[in-house]
């Protein structure tokens, strides 16, 4: 068994089409808001609030001996963090320590963690695991915790990059799905040139970290990068886009980040580029290369 907490986002999604795809297992996911549409005989959909106490304690009596559990819940947007920082923290780790705590007899538990841990990089930066992470917001700094959380208790953390594609949430597009639709209508887009990560799309996040699981089980790395072995700005990606999706990229026009201070409430890192080596000895791929 599978327990996907926050399987109802946009990565949790995708984890949970990976595991169907990728192996015979039930899954347990759980949702916050409204159920879920998707309906398979191998999926249990339960709503739990993870700062409810008595909803984890429930969760935790239906898991089945030996449970694969993957936790995606978190207050994620920078911003909102620094503007609400006692829920954040609240969900990111109060929450996240008691459901730890209490889990029993499970086989693993892998966090989902971000390349904000590590702070500020640039193209001639490969941000390798074992580097000090620096975060430079509260949400980074948050996530750094939750993952010394994770490790007290002897699970793994693997930290995503930037991920992009189309949105299996029924009721709510994605960041892609908007440029798309935008491109599509003949519209200008614009996008940040000299702002660099690791892209991947959701659904080789999710891929490749269902491999792993199944893989290793509690690996014993306990920190992984997921992240592909190319830098590329958010221009390049939607570049890629429409050479995919034969889109006009004549509407797709290069900003620079350096001209977009205060934007953004919380600090972000202007570059965060990831060494992709670990993952890809863990699985024996010889490239990861962004794909939609």
């Amino acid at each position: 068994m599978y327990l996907v907490v926050g399987g109802s986002g946009f990565l949790g999604r995708y984890i949970i089409k990976n595991i169907l795809e990728l192996t015979d297992e039930n899954i347990l996911a759980t949702y916050s808001g409204n159920e879920p549409v998707m309906v398979n005989n191998r999926v249990k959909w339960v709503k739990v609030n993870v700062q409810d106490k008595s909803d984890v304690d429930k969760l935790n009596e239906m898991l089945e001996k030996g449970a694969k559990v993957i936790y995606l819940s978190a207050y994620h947007h920078p911003d909102k963090v620094e503007e609400n920082p006692k829920l954040a923290w609240d969900i990111n780790i109060t929450s996240l320590a008691y459901l730890i705590n209490k889990l029993e007899n499970i086989s693993c538990f892998y966090y989902s963690s971000t390349d904000t841990v590590y702070g500020e990089g640039g193209l001639d930066v490969l941000f390798k695991e074992t580097d000090k992470p620096n975060p430079v917001n509260l949400y980074g700094r948050h996530k750094m915790l939750a993952e010394q959380i994770t490790l007290a208790h002897n699970g793994n953390a693997v930290r995503f990059p930037f991920i992009i594609g189309t949105s299996l949430v029924e009721t709510k597009p994605h960041f892609f799905d908007k440029i798309m639709s935008d491109l599509k209508a003949g519209k200008t887009v614009e996008m940040f040139e000299d702002s660099y990560r690791s892209t991947l799309s959701f659904n080789q996040c999710a891929k490749y970290l269902v491999m792993l699981i199944e893989k290793y089980g509690a690996c014993e790395e306990k920190i992984i990068n997921i992240a592909s072995d190319n830098a590329m700005s958010k221009y390049d990606v939607v570049l890629k886009m429409c050479d995919e999706y034969n889109l006009d990229k004549s509407k797709v026009k290069p900003i620079s980040i350096k001209n977009c201070e205060g934007i953004f409430k919380a600090k972000r890192a202007k570059s965060a580029v990831l060494d992709n080596t670990k993952i890809k000895n863990l699985l024996s791929l010889n490239k990861i290369e962004l794909e939609f």
